[in-house]
């Protein structure tokens, strides 16, 4: 008996070894390393990747092809008429198959290492070697297809020079908007790659550029920059890049999870933003100007701020995206007869540099707006005007110009303000929401991430956690059901092994699938995708012990 064991033990091991390495070779190849090569993928990045993904690939192919493995070994022993020598010496069919639940032993344990831990931390670790050539492969497309897309954006270029970092023949499109489409055309520009919190920006630099949009407006400042830049497409934030202890940990401490972070992050924003807004209009009727803001200067740039004073007399938010100024009574400088037309009831912003005043503007309404910068991590303020009349310098009044719309942009919000925000717990403001903010956008983004995406979230880790659990069970029953079949049905040709080794498998994982499916959907209730994942185990223990009453009886 131990010589026959060693001689179906050995074969097992041949034949599983053979074919996991067929299969993961094939899989990784034509199914992920050529799709990244074709998108300019070095051959040395290619290969990197290639040690990343070949275990996470080994997880899943390793069960496949054990099965396979069994169904044929176990075929072939029967085929050759060797079970029926076996049988006329009074060998019991369950101690042929002892391997082969070994093998199945050693496959799912195998497998639920690999899935729980290795092949998690594998596969986010592989991200960070596609982002190292993410320039790289921006380049090949730019040079092979003339564009790429990102971020709702298409960029196209006719030359293109990586080495200096420059493209020419520039065309840009941003259809985030599908009812005002805005296109830039410039003769060159240059290209920057800017990694931030986990991201990467690309951000063109053109030359002389003419920007369009749709619509006919003009384009304004945080537009043309928008339109100019736009974070680069990286492997999404999801439980299956978790390990087992990250899953648990996130599980109770759903905060720590990347993608609710950063919606929290985004509301923190936003109630800075808010705040700022407040700010304005208590600066406002208290004493009818606003005074704080500054030109935004990088840090390590040695320039003289520019800065802006606001004066009116009334100011409101507006669709609490932005605060809206009016001035429903003449300003004080403007309370002579002779003040011209244009200076009454207007609101004036007075634009200095340092203590020289460079311009006024006086428009009939002015509206603030705060926005998130990704790449400086900070909030900029712009300042749009609408029919303004503007005066530089010492001009004389009868030379004064006269615009349908302007904009002073890129304006740096009080630092005191952003710092209130971000000193928040994050569970003291999913808890406490109103303790922090009356903004109703603001509570409605918490109530989202509350009621919504934590309760998603939480329903994708259980999903991941049944579903792994049960695929390393399933490991150990495949094997033994593929042995037993091959005996049963005398499956030692390829095909034969193939074609009874696909029921199996495609039934537990066409179950887990669902299963896993069923628990990730909020609308649907968890018990039902935890009775599919593990319906199917216990189909398959069902099954497992039926075929092998059938081969003892035989």
């Amino acid at each position: 008996m131990s010589t026959l064991k060693a001689y179906l033990g050995k074969d097992l091991a041949k034949a599983t070894t053979m074919a996991t390495v067929a299969i993961t070779l094939v899989i990784t190849v034509f199914a992920v390393i050529e799709p990244l090569r074709r998108e300019g993928m070095s051959g040395i990045q290619a290969l990197k990747f290639f040690g990343y993904i070949m275990p996470v690939m080994f997880s899943l192919t390793l069960p496949i092809a054990a099965l396979f493995a069994a169904t044929i070994v176990y075929g072939r022993f029967s085929r050759d008429n060797e079970l029926m020598a076996c049988r006329a010496s009074g060998i019991p069919a369950l101690s042929l198959l002892v391997p082969a639940i070994w093998l199945g032993i050693i496959v799912s344990v195998v497998t639920l290492i690999l899935g729980l831990y290795v092949a998690p931390r594998l596969l986010f670790a592989s991200e960070g070697s596609i982002k190292k050539n993410l320039q790289q492969m921006v380049y090949y497309r730019l040079k092979k297809k003339r564009y790429f897309d990102f971020s709702k954006r298409i960029f196209h270029a006719d030359r293109v020079n990586p080495d200096d970092k420059w493209i020419e023949g520039v065309v840009g499109v941003d259809y985030s908007d599908p009812n005002d489409v805005k296109c830039m055309v410039a003769p060159s520009a240059e290209l920057e790659f800017i990694e931030r919190n986990g991201k990467t920006f690309v951000q063109f630099y053109p030359t002389n550029p003419t920007i369009l949009r749709q619509s006919g407006g003009d384009i304004g400042t945080a537009d043309a920059l928008r339109l100019r830049r736009g974070d680069l497409p990286s492997m999404k934030d999801k439980p299956k890049f978790y390990d087992w202890t990250r899953l648990r940990r996130t599980l109770t401490n759903p905060e720590i999870c990347p993608t609710v972070n950063a919606q929290i992050i985004k509301i923190k924003h936003r109630m800075s933003i808010q705040n700022f807004y407040k700010d304005v209009i208590s600066r406002i009727k208290k004493d009818g100007k606003y005074e704080p803001l500054r030109e935004f200067i990088p840090s390590g740039v040695e320039a003289e701020s520019e800065r802006i004073v606001i004066e009116a007399s009334h100011a409101s938010l507006y669709k609490g995206a932005e605060v809206r100024l009016q001035t429903s009574t003449p300003l004080s400088t403007s309370t002579e007869p002779s003040t011209p037309s244009f200076q009454r009831d207007a609101v004036l912003v007075s634009q200095y540099s340092g203590k020289t005043l460079k311009r006024q503007l006086w428009a009939k309404s002015v509206y603030i707006r705060g926005d998130w910068d990704e790449i400086r991590s900070v909030i900029l303020a712009t300042v749009v005007l609408n029919d303004v009349t503007i005066l530089a310098g010492s001009q004389q009044v009868e030379n004064a110009l006269h615009r349908r719309r302007d904009e002073i942009g890129s304006l740096a919000v009080p630092e005191e303000i952003v710092a209130r925000s971000e000193q928040i717990d994050p569970g003291d403001l999913l808890k406490n929401a109103t303790d922090y903010t009356d903004s109703p956008q603001v509570l409605k983004m918490i109530k989202d991430v509350h009621g919504s995406m934590i309760p998603r979230l939480k329903s994708k880790i259980y999903a991941e956690m049944h579903q792994r659990l049960a695929y390393g069970i399933s490991c150990l029953l495949m094997v033994m059901l593929g042995a037993a079949l091959g005996l049963l049905f005398r499956g030692g040709e390829a095909l034969v092994a193939f074609a009874i080794s696909a029921g199996p498998a495609s039934a537990v994982i066409v179950m887990m699938l669902m299963g896993k499916q069923l628990i990730a959907n909020p609308g649907v209730p968890e018990a039902y995708g935890i009775i599919v994942i593990w319906g199917g185990i216990a189909a398959m223990i069902g099954a497992t012990a039926y075929i092998y009453a059938v081969t003892m009886r035989r």
